[in-house]
C-alpha cells in the first residue's frame, strides 16, 4: 500500500477541483485542522469533537447501553442520503491488530450490513501505544449503495472500533472531522504500568489519524457504484 504520508501529500495535491464523488476514509487523523465549534466529549476511552450541524440540522446522538455504543446519524430526506457514526465501548483485544480488526469487521460491519466483499485496507500506524487500520466496503442498501468504513484502535490489551456508514459524499467531511478529533485515553490500569512510552514529540495517552482518500465511481452500464481507492497500490 501507498504509505500514509505519500497519500496525505497527493490527497493536498489533488483535492482542489475534483469533480468525482468522494468519500473520505480516516485512520488516524492529518493535522488539527478541524474547527473546534463543538465541545469535545468523551465515551468510553475516546475523545472525540460531535459532528457539527450538516443544513443547520444537528445530528442526532443516541447512545444504547445494551449495544455498548453512541452514535450520530444525519438524513437528508431531500437528496435520499444518510450517514452514521458510531463509537463503540471498548472490548478485551484479541492480541494484536490484524486478529481485533477481523473480528470487528466480522462481528459489526458483516453482520450489520451483509457487507460481502472484503475490505480495501488501509496500512497499519502505530502511536503512544495504539496501533490502528481501517478498512472500506460498499455494501447494498435501498435500492442504492452505501459504504461501510471501520477503523480499529488496538492497544493496552483493549480493542476500539469506529463505524461510519453513508450513502453521499457530502458527508465525508463530518467523518473526517470526527475521526480527526479523536484522541485514545489509555485504561486505567495500562496507565499505571510502562509497557509503552510514548512516542517522541507525541501526547500522552492519545493518538492522531491520518486519512485516505477514496470515490464513488457511477458506472452507467451496470448502474451501480463501486468503491475506488484514489491512489491505489504501486
Amino acid at each position: 500500500m501507498v504509505s500514509f504520508r505519500a497519500l496525505a501529500t497527493r490527497a493536498r495535491r489533488y483535492t482542489a477541483g475534483v469533480n468525482r464523488l468522494l468519500l473520505l476514509l480516516a485512520l488516524l487523523l492529518l493535522s488539527p485542522s478541524i474547527a473546534q465549534a463543538e465541545k469535545k466529549v468523551t465515551y468510553d476511552l475516546v475523545t472525540f469533537t460531535p459532528p457539527a450541524p450538516y443544513k443547520k440540522t444537528a445530528w442526532v446522538k443516541d447512545i444504547k447501553k445494551q449495544k455498548n455504543s453512541t452514535s450520530y446519524t444525519m438524513t437528508d430526506k431531500a437528496a435520499g442520503t444518510y450517514c452514521q457514526i458510531f463509537i463503540l465501548r471498548s472490548r478485551a483485544s484479541k492480541g494484536d491488530l490484524t486478529a481485533d480488526f477481523e473480528a470487528e469487521w466480522k462481528d459489526i460491519v458483516v453482520a450489520s450490513y451483509g457487507v460481502k466483499d472484503p475490505p480495501q485496507m488501509t496500512d497499519a500506524a502505530e502511536q503512544d501505544g495504539w496501533t490502528v487500520k481501517a478498512g472500506v466496503a460498499t455494501f447494498a442498501f435501498a435500492n442504492g449503495t452505501s459504504i461501510a468504513m471501520l477503523t480499529t484502535l488496538s492497544g493496552y490489551d483493549r480493542a476500539v472500533s469506529i463505524v461510519a456508514v453513508t450513502s453521499g459524499q457530502e458527508y465525508a467531511g463530518a467523518i473526517q472531522d470526527l475521526l480527526g478529533s479523536v484522541e485514545m485515553k489509555k485504561p486505567a490500569v495500562a496507565a499505571k504500568s510502562t509497557a509503552k512510552t510514548p512516542a517522541k514529540g507525541t501526547a500522552k495517552g492519545t493518538a492522531k489519524p491520518q486519512a485516505l482518500q477514496g470515490y464513488m465511481d457511477y458506472n452507467p452500464i451496470t448502474k451501480s457504484w463501486t468503491w475506488k481507492v484514489r491512489y491505489p497500490p504501486q
